[in-house]
């Protein structure tokens, strides 16, 4: 497992807001105009100002993300912070919390990760939120209790998020005119899809998906072979297969991460491969094939389709 820790906020020009922002302390700001590059110098500006009243400072962000418009969070003093903020960055919002940022990432810093491990309580997990002025953390157990418990334990600071552990799973192995053959990983071929009516072909998809061992005997005269390679991370290669999309002459795999939720690298280690028996009767007039319903919406251009002409 992999556990991510970090602060949330939409700090970057560019950055996310996460949940839903108080309303400002003020009326809604006149939209600034400031070019990207005197925003910049304005956030660093702030920032500065920031950590020169850590006791007071409760972070800042980005309102809305990719915007121009600043949020800047503190716990007592707006009046006195607001006429410094406002010569350093023009249009700047002040908001009153409760903690400040300094507060949140002593609390942050502070939880014992192997403690809770120890408990039952698998970390996913854990950020400073800004704009929600608490400490969040997401973790998987069996204990009803769990999320209660340590939202308790440190007095509303912490905002708790608890899911069931996952249990047992498998893939599906059979649909309306499918049928799962074999599964296994492949170290080259990600995002791909691969198609197979003769058994020239049903070899190279065979040999391409790495599986190894003997191809399953499948009646090409009754079934088109097809192979679905979903890229994989080095620290979540558990992929599993729920179904395949058999309609109006389109084909895809539906998946799902039997392990969510979870942290992930972003790292690309290989590919989950599902080959799977696609029969004639599902698709008389041939089929186009692509690896998942986000490839066929993007038109190609996350994952390129295949076009299958299974004959007469």
């Amino acid at each position: 497992m992999r556990v991510v820790i970090g602060v949330v906020a939409g700090l970057a020009l560019s950055g996310c807001l996460v949940g839903d922002a108080p309303p400002p302390s003020s009326s809604p700001p006149a939209r600034s105009d400031a070019a990207p590059d005197v925003l910049g110098r304005g956030i660093e500006g702030l920032q500065a100002y920031g950590q020169d009243h850590l006791d007071e400072f409760g972070g800042l962000y980005v309102d809305p993300p990719g915007g121009q418009h600043v949020v800047m969070l503190f716990t007592e003093n707006l009046d006195e912070h607001a006429l410094a903020v406002e010569t350093i960055l023009p249009g700047t919002t002040l908001r009153q919390v409760e903690h400040t940022e300094a507060e949140l990432t002593r609390l942050l810093e502070s939880l014992d990760f192997d403690a809770l491990a120890s408990q039952g309580v698998e970390l996913v997990t854990a950020s400073v939120d800004v704009i929600g002025n608490r400490v969040t953390l997401e973790a998987k157990s069996n204990d009803i209790t769990a999320e209660a418990r340590l939202e308790l334990a440190y007095g509303g600071l912490l905002d708790v998020t608890i899911f069931p552990v996952p249990g047992a799973w498998r893939n599906v192995a059979e649909g309306d005119g499918w049928r799962l053959l074999a599964t296994g990983e492949s170290r080259t071929d990600a995002y791909v899809v691969r198609a197979a009516t003769d058994e020239a072909a049903y070899g190279r998809l065979w040999d391409a998906a790495g599986i190894g061992g003997d191809a399953p005997a499948v009646d090409l005269a009754t079934e088109a072979v097809v192979s679905f390679a979903h890229g994989i991370g080095s620290g979540c290669p558990e992929v599993r297969l729920d179904g395949v999309h058999i309609a109006d002459g389109i084909v895809w795999s539906i998946t799902s991460d039997p392990l969510e939720p979870r942290g992930c690298t972003a790292d690309l280690a290989g590919a989950a491969v599902f080959v799977v028996a696609i029969a004639h009767e599902a698709v008389p007039d041939g089929f186009t094939l692509w690896l998942n319903e986000y490839a066929a919406g993007r038109g190609g251009e996350f994952s390129a389709p295949v076009m299958v002409d299974i004959g007469s």
